[in-house]
């Protein structure tokens, strides 16, 4: 598989303080794999199939950001420096 990129990288602290930054669904997958604190989670779960699907072309690359964003805040993870949103140029940005 090769990795889509976001937009904007998702940077977060995890709970062992280190910062992590993540540039796409592949790249999160890889992080909710090896690196996650808390695997049973709904939103891991989700986080996990849409960033497949994204890979997969089967979900847009910002909807797998989204779900990789709803699964950070599930696990207590802080997202650092407001890159919660990723707005469009319309100023609209997707769920989160």
């Amino acid at each position: 598989m090769y990795e889509i990129p976001w937009g904007v990288p998702v940077s977060i602290s995890m709970l062992d303080g280190k910062c992590r930054t993540v540039v796409g669904p592949l790249d999160a997958m890889k992080c909710l794999e090896r690196e996650w604190p808390v695997r049973g989670g709904a939103y891991y779960g989700y986080a996990m199939r849409a960033c497949e699907a994204a890979l997969k072309h089967r979900k847009s690359p910002g909807e797998a950001r989204a779900a990789f964003i709803c699964a950070s805040r599930e696990a207590f993870l802080t997202i650092l420096g407001g890159q919660a949103s990723e707005e469009g140029k319309d100023g609209h940005r997707p769920l989160e």
